[in-house]
Protein backbone atom coordinates (compact mmCIF):
# COMPACT_ATOMS: atom_id res chain seq x y z
CA UNK A 1 0.00 0.00 0.00
CA UNK A 2 2.88 2.24 -0.17
CA UNK A 3 2.77 2.63 -3.83
CA UNK A 4 -1.37 2.70 -4.45
CA UNK A 5 -0.68 2.85 -8.12
CA UNK A 6 -0.04 0.27 -10.53
CA UNK A 7 0.68 -3.42 -11.79
CA UNK A 8 1.76 -5.81 -8.99
CA UNK A 9 2.99 -9.43 -9.53
CA UNK A 10 1.65 -11.54 -6.39
CA UNK A 11 3.63 -13.72 -4.85
CA UNK A 12 4.41 -16.70 -6.93
CA UNK A 13 2.28 -15.11 -9.75
CA UNK A 14 5.01 -15.67 -12.52
CA UNK A 15 5.19 -19.21 -13.91
CA UNK A 16 6.41 -21.39 -16.89
CA UNK A 17 9.50 -18.67 -17.29
CA UNK A 18 11.97 -21.22 -16.35
CA UNK A 19 12.52 -24.55 -17.43
CA UNK A 20 10.86 -27.39 -19.54
CA UNK A 21 7.26 -26.16 -19.29
CA UNK A 22 5.82 -29.37 -20.88
CA UNK A 23 6.56 -32.33 -23.80
CA UNK A 24 5.63 -34.66 -26.19
CA UNK A 25 6.89 -37.83 -27.43
CA UNK A 26 5.14 -40.94 -29.48
CA UNK A 27 4.55 -43.72 -27.61
CA UNK A 28 5.10 -47.46 -29.46
CA UNK A 29 4.87 -50.31 -27.52
CA UNK A 30 6.79 -53.49 -28.17
CA UNK A 31 5.06 -56.10 -29.62
CA UNK A 32 4.74 -59.28 -27.11
CA UNK A 33 7.57 -57.57 -25.12
CA UNK A 34 8.11 -55.53 -21.37
CA UNK A 35 8.28 -52.07 -22.37
CA UNK A 36 8.08 -49.35 -25.44
CA UNK A 37 10.57 -48.52 -27.78
CA UNK A 38 13.29 -44.94 -27.34
CA UNK A 39 11.09 -42.12 -29.29
CA UNK A 40 12.38 -38.52 -29.00
CA UNK A 41 11.10 -36.70 -26.62
CA UNK A 42 10.29 -32.38 -28.43
CA UNK A 43 9.98 -29.56 -26.39
CA UNK A 44 6.16 -27.97 -26.01
CA UNK A 45 5.04 -24.57 -26.25
CA UNK A 46 6.36 -22.32 -23.24
CA UNK A 47 3.04 -21.59 -21.32
CA UNK A 48 3.41 -17.95 -19.19
CA UNK A 49 1.34 -17.17 -16.48
CA UNK A 50 1.33 -13.87 -14.39
CA UNK A 51 -1.09 -13.33 -11.66
CA UNK A 52 -1.35 -10.13 -10.24
CA UNK A 53 -3.27 -6.88 -8.66
CA UNK A 54 -4.04 -3.20 -10.56
CA UNK A 55 -3.93 -0.54 -7.93
CA UNK A 56 -5.19 2.98 -8.47
CA UNK A 57 -6.39 6.48 -6.80
CA UNK A 58 -9.75 6.11 -8.81
CA UNK A 59 -12.63 3.96 -10.04
CA UNK A 60 -12.21 5.32 -13.50
CA UNK A 61 -8.48 5.17 -13.44
CA UNK A 62 -8.57 1.67 -12.94
CA UNK A 63 -11.00 0.74 -15.37
CA UNK A 64 -8.36 2.92 -17.98
CA UNK A 65 -5.51 0.28 -16.85
CA UNK A 66 -7.75 -2.52 -17.07
CA UNK A 67 -9.13 -2.60 -20.25
CA UNK A 68 -5.08 -1.30 -21.23
CA UNK A 69 -4.34 -4.46 -19.68
CA UNK A 70 -6.60 -6.89 -21.62
CA UNK A 71 -5.90 -4.96 -25.08
CA UNK A 72 -2.06 -6.40 -24.57
CA UNK A 73 -0.69 -6.98 -27.64
CA UNK A 74 -4.64 -7.79 -29.44
CA UNK A 75 -3.05 -11.17 -30.51
CA UNK A 76 0.06 -9.80 -32.50
CA UNK A 77 3.31 -11.84 -32.34
CA UNK A 78 5.56 -9.93 -30.26
CA UNK A 79 8.84 -10.39 -28.79
CA UNK A 80 8.46 -11.17 -25.22
CA UNK A 81 11.86 -9.34 -23.04
CA UNK A 82 11.79 -9.96 -19.62
CA UNK A 83 14.12 -9.08 -16.83
CA UNK A 84 13.67 -11.44 -13.92
CA UNK A 85 16.58 -12.31 -11.29
CA UNK A 86 18.95 -10.15 -12.98
CA UNK A 87 19.22 -11.41 -16.51
CA UNK A 88 17.49 -10.74 -19.53
CA UNK A 89 15.88 -13.00 -21.23
CA UNK A 90 13.85 -12.76 -24.68
CA UNK A 91 11.19 -14.65 -26.30
CA UNK A 92 8.84 -14.55 -29.03
CA UNK A 93 4.78 -15.26 -27.89
CA UNK A 94 1.15 -14.40 -28.37
CA UNK A 95 -1.18 -13.62 -25.40
CA UNK A 96 -4.10 -16.03 -25.06
CA UNK A 97 -5.55 -14.84 -21.93
CA UNK A 98 -5.79 -11.68 -20.65
CA UNK A 99 -8.63 -10.91 -17.92
CA UNK A 100 -9.25 -8.24 -15.15
CA UNK A 101 -12.34 -8.40 -12.44
CA UNK A 102 -14.57 -5.90 -11.40
CA UNK A 103 -13.05 -3.34 -9.58
CA UNK A 104 -13.25 -2.64 -5.75
CA UNK A 105 -12.38 -0.28 -3.35
CA UNK A 106 -10.27 -1.29 -0.92
CA UNK A 107 -9.57 1.97 0.99
CA UNK A 108 -9.88 5.36 0.87
CA UNK A 109 -8.38 6.48 -2.22
CA UNK A 110 -7.36 2.86 -3.56
CA UNK A 111 -9.46 0.47 -5.93
CA UNK A 112 -7.76 -2.47 -6.92
CA UNK A 113 -8.81 -5.62 -9.66
CA UNK A 114 -7.03 -8.65 -9.85
CA UNK A 115 -5.92 -9.85 -12.85
CA UNK A 116 -4.17 -13.09 -15.11
CA UNK A 117 -2.39 -12.57 -18.23
CA UNK A 118 -1.11 -15.97 -19.95
CA UNK A 119 1.37 -15.87 -23.12
CA UNK A 120 2.10 -18.83 -25.48
CA UNK A 121 5.53 -19.03 -26.85
CA UNK A 122 5.53 -21.20 -29.87
CA UNK A 123 9.05 -21.75 -29.79
CA UNK A 124 9.90 -22.71 -25.95
CA UNK A 125 13.36 -21.59 -26.11
CA UNK A 126 14.47 -18.29 -24.58
CA UNK A 127 17.45 -16.47 -25.87
CA UNK A 128 19.88 -14.19 -24.45
CA UNK A 129 22.93 -12.23 -26.12
CA UNK A 130 24.21 -12.65 -29.38
CA UNK A 131 28.09 -13.61 -29.98
CA UNK A 132 29.91 -13.26 -33.00
CA UNK A 133 33.14 -14.82 -33.57
CA UNK A 134 35.67 -13.48 -34.31
CA UNK A 135 34.23 -10.35 -31.88
CA UNK A 136 35.78 -8.35 -34.73
CA UNK A 137 36.96 -8.66 -38.54
CA UNK A 138 36.57 -12.30 -40.11
CA UNK A 139 37.97 -15.54 -39.84
CA UNK A 140 38.46 -19.05 -42.04
CA UNK A 141 38.69 -21.23 -38.72
CA UNK A 142 36.66 -19.52 -35.58
CA UNK A 143 36.16 -21.42 -32.47
CA UNK A 144 32.43 -21.28 -31.45
CA UNK A 145 30.44 -21.25 -28.17
CA UNK A 146 27.62 -19.72 -26.37
CA UNK A 147 26.66 -19.20 -22.82
CA UNK A 148 23.02 -20.83 -22.82
CA UNK A 149 22.10 -24.27 -21.27
CA UNK A 150 20.43 -25.74 -24.61
CA UNK A 151 21.86 -26.60 -27.97
CA UNK A 152 21.83 -23.47 -30.35
CA UNK A 153 22.19 -23.02 -34.21
CA UNK A 154 24.83 -20.56 -35.37
CA UNK A 155 24.13 -18.02 -38.42
CA UNK A 156 27.49 -17.40 -40.95
CA UNK A 157 27.86 -14.41 -42.64
CA UNK A 158 30.35 -14.04 -45.74
CA UNK A 159 30.94 -10.29 -46.93
CA UNK A 160 31.75 -9.95 -50.10
CA UNK A 161 30.63 -13.69 -51.11
CA UNK A 162 31.96 -15.66 -54.09
CA UNK A 163 29.33 -17.97 -55.72
CA UNK A 164 30.39 -21.27 -54.51
CA UNK A 165 32.21 -21.73 -50.54
CA UNK A 166 31.99 -24.25 -47.69
CA UNK A 167 31.12 -24.59 -44.04
CA UNK A 168 32.19 -27.42 -41.87
CA UNK A 169 32.07 -28.25 -37.68
CA UNK A 170 32.25 -31.35 -36.20
CA UNK A 171 28.59 -31.53 -37.05
CA UNK A 172 29.18 -31.72 -40.59
CA UNK A 173 29.64 -29.87 -43.62
CA UNK A 174 27.12 -27.53 -45.72
CA UNK A 175 27.55 -26.27 -49.40
CA UNK A 176 26.32 -23.23 -51.24
CA UNK A 177 27.40 -23.64 -54.83
CA UNK A 178 26.00 -21.43 -57.75
CA UNK A 179 24.74 -18.31 -55.48
CA UNK A 180 25.18 -15.18 -56.62
CA UNK A 181 28.20 -13.80 -55.74
CA UNK A 182 28.61 -10.37 -54.10
CA UNK A 183 27.23 -8.85 -51.00
CA UNK A 184 26.80 -10.49 -47.89
CA UNK A 185 25.24 -13.89 -47.41
CA UNK A 186 23.87 -15.41 -44.48
CA UNK A 187 24.01 -19.13 -43.71
CA UNK A 188 20.97 -20.10 -41.38
CA UNK A 189 21.66 -23.68 -39.87
CA UNK A 190 18.66 -23.72 -38.50
CA UNK A 191 16.78 -24.02 -41.66
CA UNK A 192 19.27 -24.37 -44.33
CA UNK A 193 18.13 -21.46 -45.89
CA UNK A 194 21.24 -18.97 -47.83
CA UNK A 195 20.14 -15.22 -47.52
CA UNK A 196 22.45 -12.59 -50.07
CA UNK A 197 21.68 -9.25 -48.56
CA UNK A 198 18.45 -10.45 -46.86
CA UNK A 199 17.04 -11.82 -50.17
CA UNK A 200 17.05 -15.59 -50.03
CA UNK A 201 18.79 -17.55 -52.61
CA UNK A 202 16.95 -20.96 -53.35
CA UNK A 203 18.55 -24.42 -54.00
CA UNK A 204 21.95 -22.65 -53.60
CA UNK A 205 22.58 -24.72 -49.59
CA UNK A 206 23.38 -28.52 -49.42
CA UNK A 207 24.57 -30.01 -46.69
CA UNK A 208 24.74 -31.11 -42.68
CA UNK A 209 22.11 -28.72 -40.43
CA UNK A 210 23.80 -28.36 -36.66
CA UNK A 211 23.41 -26.65 -33.45
CA UNK A 212 26.43 -26.36 -30.71
CA UNK A 213 25.65 -27.95 -27.45
CA UNK A 214 25.91 -25.86 -24.00
CA UNK A 215 29.57 -25.89 -22.74
CA UNK A 216 31.31 -26.78 -26.23
CA UNK A 217 33.51 -25.02 -28.48
CA UNK A 218 33.38 -26.14 -31.90
CA UNK A 219 35.93 -24.73 -34.33
CA UNK A 220 34.43 -23.93 -38.00
CA UNK A 221 36.16 -24.00 -41.06
CA UNK A 222 35.26 -21.89 -44.02
CA UNK A 223 36.83 -21.82 -47.27
CA UNK A 224 35.66 -17.93 -47.41
CA UNK A 225 36.68 -15.54 -44.17
CA UNK A 226 33.35 -14.78 -42.27
CA UNK A 227 31.74 -14.69 -39.34
CA UNK A 228 29.91 -16.64 -37.10
CA UNK A 229 27.15 -15.86 -34.98
CA UNK A 230 24.93 -17.01 -32.35
CA UNK A 231 22.66 -16.08 -30.09
CA UNK A 232 22.79 -17.77 -26.10
CA UNK A 233 19.77 -20.32 -26.13
CA UNK A 234 18.21 -21.99 -23.00
CA UNK A 235 15.17 -24.06 -22.08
Amino acid sequence: MSRPRGLFVTRNGFQGWQGISNTRREALARAVEHGEHDAPVYLGARVITIDGVILERSERELTHESEALTGLLSGQREQITIDHQGLTRWANGRVVLAVAESGRRIKRGVHAAVFQVQLTCADPRRYGEDQAFPPAGTARAPWVSHRGNFPAYPVIEIPGAPSDYSITSPGGTFTVTGATAGGTHTVDLRRGRVFRNGVEMLDVGVGNLWAIPPGARWQHSLSVPGVVRITDTYI
